[in-house]
């Protein structure tokens, strides 16, 4: 049996930008759905472990971030705006202490003692990113949100309405407009336009490369912050890896952790396995703070290169560079101004960081707000 559903606005994907888009079309009025094909919220942005519920709202729990883990209000107006909105309790990065500089080859760890904090100031949300997800959620109706549902099809009519169907098209939406609210490369890959993109547009979208898709992170759990004890801020640069790039994860109230960025590629991951690679891991902690840091009451590892609603086959090698994003002038006034874009990778601005989710979340809810006036 096929299910009908209609809605003003349809919005595809539950991230941060998605759900933003819906939080600023309901100050204006305007009624949308999310459709998200996984079955939680929040897109990259992912907390571990999962939060706990009571009678429907999100318990403070120890979490940790397993996408996006900072933000910089000095540089970032919207989301220090929307955390002060939400009324998020944010907390700065820890940085006290010496940092250490890992060249491998034998050789014990440099290390430098840092004088004063970075600028601009980075900061966290306390029990992780993912309470911007669940505090957005909850300015929302119930009904505003559909999880589990993928768009695989898009087709705008003769008549000016847009028909998408999902899960195998056992699922059918009628909408006046759409927002795509995914990485270019993913929608391109997954889902049928009719009429066709237009080339341009769906050549620069294959060449758009997915924020975080090639990337891992882990993150290891400790009773104590044995490194702080150590004189030491938890932070590594290293040339021999695994883990790169490594810093402080502590919760604000909870247990102490280290969380590092993973150097290998995605292919070199996918073989040795999420056991091989985390003992690996241990053992390089181990050697860079003593051995106490091989014995963690915890350990979360996320590989977005496996993650199928972020990333594709042409995700999967990194870039040594930040890259350039926004889209063409083909996505201007695309099917008459129905079919419209947000996500990250839209942002001219801050492409690739939560502050360009906002940015391309706003400048659709711009355009669609316009055609309702």
């Amino acid at each position: 049996m096929t299910i009908s559903i209609k809605t003003p606005v349809a919005i595809i994907g539950g991230g941060l930008s998605g759900l933003y888009t819906a939080y600023l079309l309901q100050q204006h009025g305007i009624e949308s759905t999310v459709f998200e094909a996984r079955d939680r919220l929040g897109g990259r942005i992912l907390s571990m472990p999962p939060s706990k519920t009571e009678q429907g709202v999100a318990l403070e729990v120890e979490r940790y971030d397993l996408g996006p883990s900072w933000f910089w209000p000095d540089m970032q107006p919207r989301m220090d705006k929307l955390v002060k909105d939400l009324k998020l309790t944010s907390f700065p990065q820890h940085q006290t202490g010496a940092h250490l500089f890992d060249q491998g080859r034998g050789t014990a760890p440099q290390r430098h003692e840092i004088g004063r904090a970075s600028s601009p100031l980075s900061m966290r949300l306390s029990g992780g990113m993912q309470v911007l997800i669940e505090a957005l959620t909850l300015q929302l109706p119930v009904d505003t949100i559909k999880l589990n549902h993928q768009a695989t099809k898009i087709e705008f009519e003769a008549s000016g309405s847009v028909t998408l169907g999902m899960n195998g098209y056992m699922t059918t939406v009628k909408a006046q407009h759409v927002v795509l609210a995914l990485p270019p490369r993913l929608f391109s890959n997954t889902i049928q336009f009719t009429p066709s993109l237009p080339e341009s547009l769906f050549n620069h979208c294959q060449n758009t490369m997915t924020w975080m898709a090639a990337h891992a992170k882990f993150v290891a759990v400790y009773n104590k912050p044995f490194w702080r004890h150590q004189g030491l801020s938890g932070s590594v640069s290293s040339q021999t890896g695994p883990l790169v790039e490594v810093h402080d994860a502590s919760s604000l109230h909870g247990k102490p952790a280290l969380f590092g960025f993973v150097g290998i590629n995605a292919a070199a991951r996918k073989a040795a396995g999420s056991k091989a690679l985390t003992q690996v891991i241990l053992n390089q902690l181990s050697d860079l703070f003593g051995e106490q840091a091989a014995k963690p009451v915890n350990t979360f590892l996320t590989d977005w290169s496996e993650e199928a609603f972020t990333s594709t086959e042409q995700d999967q090698a990194t870039s040594n560079s930040h890259p350039t994003y926004g889209l063409p002038a083909s996505a201007d006034d695309l099917w008459n101004g129905h079919l419209l874009f947000a996500g990250t990778e839209s942002a001219r601005i801050a492409g690739g960081y939560l502050e360009g989710a906002l940015e391309a979340a706003e400048l659709a809810t711009k355009k669609l707000t316009s055609n309702h006036t």
